[in-house]
């Protein structure tokens, strides 16, 4: 009997339905596959337009550090002789006042890092797939990070006791009428107010000494931290943007 109802299964049909079955779920999951593939593609590609984007970012900021720091440089060596000798070589006294808040300022450059950022916090780093250029990315930002001692450095000493001693409403003025920091800028300045501070200023050690770093570190900046900081920026986009071509 059992033999009997064995003979009637349609065995070759079942089978044939059975290899059906298994290459729908095969081809479902290469479908699937093909899919994040595609969907991870253009999420890498999203990315590395993006990153492009925050370098392009960052050498309009380099540009931007390089010109304020021609200029904060230009303004510390100004009055360096008057703070040093009392020798005023030329500027007259409300230039000085201009040109030493202007040699004041030490703000670090707040670079774009933001994609990279969000690459590494959401795990999504793995989506470039060139390991060359997940390795520069990772070097990139460190180098950035770890080089902003260039600015960090600045002479606090200097840039706070000039804002200490000078008038806040001053500083507001300064920074509204001499906005390129050239030397030369005046403003309209009480003559007892900037005969006062000028006095200060004139053979002020303490000043000298925090000037002097200024110079050397704006100096440093300009010519060795921000070149470094833009052939890499140059090499990493070239790089990202051949990618991109493949």
């Amino acid at each position: 009997m059992a033999a009997s109802v064995s003979s009637r299964i349609a065995w070759p049909r079942l089978g044939a339905e059975a290899v059906i079955i298994i290459a729908s779920i095969l081809l479902a999951l290469g479908v699937d596959e093909w899919r994040e593939e595609k969907r991870d593609r253009a999420l890498e590609s999203e990315y590395l337009v993006r990153l492009l984007e925050d370098l392009d970012a960052n050498i309009a900021i380099l540009n931007q550090q390089r010109q304020s720091g021609t200029s904060q440089i230009a303004n510390a060596r100004a009055i360096y002789p008057l703070v040093t000798s009392g020798s005023m070589q030329g500027i007259d006294n409300t230039i000085a006042v201009t040109a030493s808040y202007n040699a004041s300022p030490s703000a670090t450059p707040n670079w774009v890092d933001d994609t990279f950022e969000e690459l590494k916090t959401t795990g999504r780093l793995s989506l470039i797939r060139d390991p060359d250029i997940r390795r520069k990315l990772l070097a990139y930002y460190r180098f950035l990070e770890a080089q902003d001692w260039a600015y960090q450095l600045m002479s606090r000493e200097y840039r706070d006791a000039i804002r200490a001693r000078m008038d806040p409403d001053l500083q507001l003025l300064i920074r509204e009428k001499c906005k390129p920091r050239t030397v030369g800028c005046r403003v309209v300045i009480d003559a007892a107010e900037v005969a006062a501070y000028v006095d200060w200023l004139a053979n002020n050690q303490a000043l000298a000494d925090g000037l002097r770093r200024v110079i050397v570190q704006w100096s440093r900046g300009e010519n060795e931290y921000l070149p470094r900081v833009e052939t890499r920026t140059d090499e990493l986009k070239q790089q990202i943007e051949n990618e991109l071509r493949k």
